[in-house]
C-alpha cells in the first residue's frame, strides 16, 4: 500500500510574505499540508509602493508589508502583480493555490485548482442571504465598500471605518456599532484576525466569521475533492429541545407554547410547517415566536442556535 502524502499548496496573499497574521489562521483548518507562502508585493521596493498611492476616491487594497506597516495602494497595481504571481506560480506542481485575499475581482485562469478568496466569500455570503436575513459585513476601506454594494446579498449593513486609523484593528467599536442589527457578521479581510472576531462577537451579541475562516473551508473542501476523500470533520447534531436547553434563560419565563414553537423554529422548520405540526393557525406561531424571541432578545432563529452552540453543555 502506497505512502499517502500531504497535498502541496501555494497560498498567495496580498501583500509582503510572510503574513503572520494570516497563515495560522489558514493552516489550523487547512490541516496537514505541505505550503509555500508567496506575497504579490514580494521584491516590489519601498519606493514604488510609495509611488502607488491611491488618488482620491480610487479603489483601493489595505495591505500589509513583511515588516508588519500596512499600506494603502491602488487596485489596479495590487491586482496588476496578483495576475502575475498567479502565472509564475501555476504549473509548479501544486495541488491547490488559494488566493488568501478579499476585494479582488479579477478571475485568474489557471491550470491548477484555485480557490479565489473574494469569489469563494462572495458565493458563502449569497447562500445565507436569503429572504429577510440581514448580513453585516466590515470592509477595510471606503472604497471598497462602495465597489461591493451592488451585489445582490439582500439586506446589508455595511461598515468601513473598522481600519481608517491605518490598520486592521483601528476604530473596530465604531464597525460594531454599524452592523449590531445584522443577524450574521462577516468581517471581509484576512487581516481581521479571530481575536477581532471574537471581540466583534462579544460586543454585538452575534454570530462572526471571518474571510480566513470562510477562505480556509473552502480549501479544505476542495483538497477533499482533489484526493477524492470525503472530508474528515467531527460533528454533531442537535435537537432543537437540546439547543434550547442550551440556551441562557430568558428574563420573563417561556409560556409551554412558545417553548414548542421555538424548539421547532431552531430544528429550521417554517411557520406554517410548525402550525400544521402543533395544529395551529400560521399566524399564531408568527405571535408565540415573536413573543419568544421577544423574551430571549434575539431577532433570529440564527442567533439562537449561535449562541446555543457557543454555551458549555448544562
Amino acid at each position: 500500500m502506497g505512502t499517502r502524502h500531504a497535498p502541496r499548496i501555494a497560498i498567495i496573499t496580498m501583500g509582503q510574505a510572510p503574513r503572520p497574521d494570516v497563515l495560522p489562521e489558514l493552516l489550523a483548518l487547512l490541516g496537514d499540508v505541505r505550503y509555500d507562502e508567496f506575497g504579490a508585493l514580494d521584491g516590489v521596493s519601498d519606493a514604488i509602493i510609495a509611488e502607488r498611492a491611491p488618488r482620491a476616491d480610487e479603489l483601493s487594497f489595505l495591505t500589509r508589508l513583511r515588516d508588519g506597516t500596512h499600506v494603502i495602494l491602488e487596485a489596479g497595481f495590487v491586482t496588476r502583480q496578483t495576475e502575475a504571481l498567479v502565472e509564475a506560480v501555476d504549473g509548479q506542481g501544486y495541488d491547490l493555490l488559494i488566493l488568501a485575499m478579499t476585494g479582488l475581482m479579477a478571475r485568474p485562469q489557471t491550470r491548477t485548482p484555485l480557490v479565489h478568496g473574494q469569489y469563494t466569500l462572495d458565493a458563502w455570503i449569497s447562500a445565507l442571504a436569503t429572504g429577510n436575513s440581514r448580513i453585516g459585513i466590515i470592509y477595510p476601506l471606503t472604497s471598497q465598500r462602495s465597489a461591493f454594494s451592488d451585489n445582490d446579498y439582500g439586506t446589508l449593513l455595511q461598515s468601513s471605518h473598522a481600519t481608517i486609523g491605518g490598520h486592521h484593528g483601528a476604530h473596530l467599536a465604531d464597525a460594531i456599532d454599524r452592523v449590531s442589527g445584522a443577524d450574521l457578521i462577516v468581517m471581509n479581510s484576512v487581516g481581521y484576525t479571530a481575536e477581532m472576531a471574537q471581540q466583534v462577537a462579544r460586543t454585538s451579541g452575534k454570530p462572526v466569521v471571518t474571510a480566513c475562516r470562510i477562505i480556509a473551508s473552502t480549501a479544505r473542501l476542495r483538497l477533499a475533492e482533489i484526493a477524492g476523500k470525503p472530508l474528515d470533520l467531527p460533528a454533531k447534531t442537535y435537537t432543537g429541545v437540546e439547543l434550547l436547553k442550551r440556551l441562557s434563560p430568558a428574563g420573563e419565563p417561556l409560556t409551554r407554547r412558545e417553548s414548542e414553537v421555538l424548539v421547532h423554529a431552531l430544528e429550521g422548520a417554517a411557520n406554517k410547517f410548525i402550525g400544521r405540526t402543533l395544529g395551529i393557525s400560521h399566524r399564531t406561531v408568527e405571535i408565540h415566536r415573536s413573543r419568544a424571541m421577544l423574551k430571549l432578545g434575539a431577532t433570529s432563529a440564527a442567533e439562537l442556535i449561535w449562541r446555543a452552540l457557543t454555551q458549555p453543555e448544562r
